[in-house]
């Protein structure tokens, strides 16, 4: 209920109006009446056909070398004489498409990478429909990172792997990190992620839209169709940030009849995915709302049963208290 989101209390509006003797909301209610039928017809807003996936985005020259029914694996082509041994797999998330990291040529982290001499891999997640209603996150896990590892071993064999996760791709490749470290599989030779959550005691705003209530209408909607839908996920990311996604472009776009040329993230941010029912429900309650991923569960499954605490140090092997907590050298000045 901002003033300023409103034509009649915002100074810089009225003052446009007049300069324009009116044009501004003219243009306004075109961009409104553009935008309105763009999304009746499902093609995305005005400007995003000029960023299309393997044309002007998504362009680092590579080769799919491995499919199967959820992931393809991307090798990307090398383009120095020689390369570090050590090769990167990038594992992004599936709520958006992959290219988020492979923008336009000069906006590619994975272009960058290559030219500094590396071996890169990337998933590239399949869009399920409602067939694919019963992937889960262990799907994800053997289908995605796991066979994308086998893969990338049986092209350079021996090497360590510098596995990095974007999003929910970071916390699918933590899980990953966990069980392979569990089972003594040793091929991750280290471990990035970028913008993903592994504790999700602080899940930050999603926390304003997101409980257990929440989460069953979710899954009443996901149930009838089988996923989540675009259009949801897009209505989701806009309210978490409705003063920029929302309030601002009401602004900008209807009220002063300004129009944002397109850009390459812009157009990234509206070519959607779907999520499947078991996968979201999956992620939204054992991860959102239980926390099972977060470390003090773990350690509290793993320390064994409650004894008796130890002495304060141990006189017999020469370490007695020497002084109160919090000791000596904090104080020096």
């Amino acid at each position: 209920m901002s003033p300023a989101n409103f034509l009649w209390t915002n100074p810089a509006v009225l003052e446009r109006t007049a300069q324009t003797g009116g044009a501004n909301l003219i243009q306004g209610l075109r961009n409104l009446m553009a935008d309105v039928q763009h999304q009746q017809s499902k093609s995305g807003p005005p400007g995003a056909q000029a960023f299309r996936a393997g044309h002007e985005v998504a362009v680092t020259p590579g080769q799919v070398i491995f499919r199967n029914s959820l992931i393809e694996l991307i090798q990307y082509a090398p383009s120095v004489p020689q390369v570090r041994p050590e090769p990167i797999l990038i594992v992004p998330s599936w709520i958006m498409k992959y290219y988020i990291l492979d923008l336009s040529p000069d906006n590619s982290l994975i272009r960058y990478l290559v030219g500094q001499g590396y071996t890169v891999f990337s998933i590239s997640w399949a869009n399920p429909g409602r067939e694919g209603r019963d992937l889960g996150m262990d799907d994800y896990l053997r289908l995605g990172v796991m066979e994308a590892l086998d893969a990338i071993a049986a092209v350079v064999p021996g090497q360590g792997i510098h596995a990095t996760g974007y999003c929910l791709g970071g916390t699918l490749l933590a899980i990953a990190a966990a069980a392979m470290g569990r089972d003594g599989d040793a091929r991750l030779a280290s471990v990035s992620m970028l913008a993903a959550q592994t504790d999700f005691t602080e899940p930050g705003e999603m926390a304003l839209f997101i409980d257990s209530s929440q989460v069953s209408f979710l899954e009443d909607i996901m149930w009838d169709q089988g996923y989540l839908d675009t259009t949801q996920m897009a209505s989701a990311f806009q309210l978490l940030n409705s003063r920029d996604l929302v309030w601002s472009r009401l602004l900008k776009d209807y009220l002063m009849g300004d129009r944002h040329p397109m850009s390459d993230l812009m157009a990234w941010n509206a070519d959607g995915t779907r999520l499947p029912y078991c996968m979201h429900t999956e992620y939204l309650r054992r991860l959102f709302l239980n926390n099972d991923l977060q470390w003090i569960t773990w350690l509290n499954a793993h320390s064994g049963q409650h004894t008796a605490p130890p002495s304060m140090g141990n006189t017999t092997a020469g370490l007695s208290p020497l002084c109160a907590a919090p000791g000596t050298y904090v104080r020096q000045v």
